[in-house]
């Protein structure tokens, strides 16, 4: 895989959840708002001509409602995506879940992920949160897969959805991620997750070239 591809116009939108929701004032003491930076262009929808235009892979993000912006897959390690977008932001998916970021306000990092979707009973993982900042957190996960169809590229696309719920008990944080994993290849082609407490919830379009 190519190393990282620079990229012109870029847009990084980064939206701030103010409700402090159901979290211990313990873990929010330290939080404070940071003001959110714009780089490059406006929303689009990808089309198979624009798909064309790329020599790398590539991902569609949105936090929030916010616009939407393209991260450049830098490099490929042990099945951990690196997607890399404006100010160096990086995002590493592995089966297309986040599992790491580093660049915002607010990162995350699951220390030995799982990427097994089709798991019937409970899974546990422990999570890094930073600013503020919380270490070896016990996260709960479990899975529910439906199918479905999906439409992208203008086609219509058989998928599995699938719905993670997750709990980090120790701060009475909890949601729901979806994602939407290609029956035929097991690709996931869109996700909508909740990787902080301080982040909106990010939308996700995987673009991938051969």
């Amino acid at each position: 895989m190519n190393g990282v591809v620079s990229m012109t116009r870029v847009l990084f939108v980064l939206l701030f959840l103010s409700s402090c929701g159901n979290l211990p004032i313990t873990y929010l003491q330290n939080f404070s708002s940071v003001n959110s930076v714009v780089f490059g262009f406006p929303e689009y929808e990808i089309t198979e001509e624009l798909l064309n235009e790329y020599e790398n892979s590539f991902i569609k993000v949105r936090f929030g409602r916010g616009p939407h912006a393209i991260l450049i897959l830098a490099y490929v390690e042990d099945d951990v995506y690196e997607w890399v977008g404006a100010d160096n932001v990086k995002i590493y998916t592995l089966n297309g879940r986040i599992i790491k970021t580093a660049g915002l306000p607010h990162n995350i990092e699951i220390l030995k992920p799982s990427n097994d979707f089709s798991s019937s009973i409970d899974l546990f993982e422990s999570v890094n949160l930073f600013n503020p900042d919380l270490f070896s957190a016990t996260m709960n996960r479990s899975m529910d897969t439906r199918e479905t169809t999906i439409k992208k590229l203008g086609r219509k696309i058989q998928v599995n959805r699938i719905e993670e719920r997750f709990k980090i008990e120790v701060i009475g944080w909890k949601g729901v991620n979806i994602y939407y994993q290609n029956t035929s290849s097991d690709q996931i082609e869109s996700s909508e997750q909740r990787m902080h407490p301080r982040l909106p919830v990010i939308k996700i379009e995987y673009y991938f070239k051969y």
